[in-house]
């Protein structure tokens, strides 16, 4: 009997972890990896209908990135960082 070693996520909460880490064009890319079109992409991604295809390919996709607010607490952080006050 084999063990899994990560629980296994339901579509509402693998919905969740997609949209928290969404970029610019990663609609298009699984409209295009699952061949549906990106009107059913997104309405599936929005949370109005239900394919677990579309869900899964975008989960996988988007997985290992950090979540959006990371990036921009990240970048203003260096921004902050950067500039110095010379006088």
């Amino acid at each position: 009997m084999s063990e899994t070693t990560y629980k296994k996520l339901q579509p509402v909460q693998k919905l969740i972890v997609v949209n928290s880490r969404l970029r610019h064009g990663d609609m298009s890319k699984v409209a295009k990896k699952t061949g549906f079109s990106s009107t059913k992409v997104s309405s599936v991604l929005e949370g109005r209908s239900d394919n677990d295809r579309i869900l899964n390919v975008a989960y996988n996709l988007t997985r290992n990135r950090k979540k959006n607010f990371q990036v921009i607490k990240d970048l203003t952080s260096k921004k902050n960082t950067s500039t110095t006050v010379e006088g």
